[in-house]
């Protein structure tokens, strides 16, 4: 008996193990993707609950902060992918930050705003 629960578990364990892989590439490749822009700037945020539905939005922006296209993944498992989110395209990151609330993907989006200011400020191009 105890042998079917054990095995049972190692499949489970190997399972995740497998769709939590498939995400991780699905993640790296829509990174690689954004960053493709000859110039501008790219954040990352991620809002992660300890019960409840994460976010991880993905930003970027022209050189002068204007927000070109974010990606969108929210949900709480591993069949999770990214979605385009199209809504602020053409805002400006100070325009932006002031629609933010404080649900999970705000946060997220606000997240992102932190790590494209810090670009920003360090003029750092890290688009390729």
């Amino acid at each position: 008996m105890w042998g079917w629960v054990i095995a049972v578990f190692v499949g489970v364990w190997l399972l995740q193990f497998l769709l939590t892989k498939i995400q991780m590439k699905n993640y790296q490749e829509t990174l690689r993707k954004l960053s493709s822009r000859p110039s501008g700037y790219l954040g990352v945020g991620i809002q992660k609950q300890k019960l409840g539905i994460g976010a991880i939005a993905i930003l970027v922006t022209d050189t002068e902060g204007i927000v070109v296209e974010s990606q969108v993944m929210k949900g709480v498992t591993v069949f999770s992918r990214f979605q385009a989110f199209d809504q602020f395209n053409g805002l400006s990151i100070t325009e932006l930050k002031d629609q933010l609330e404080d649900d999970s993907l705000d946060i997220a989006f606000k997240m992102a705003i932190e790590k494209v200011e810090a670009q920003m400020e360090k003029k750092t191009n890290l688009a390729f």
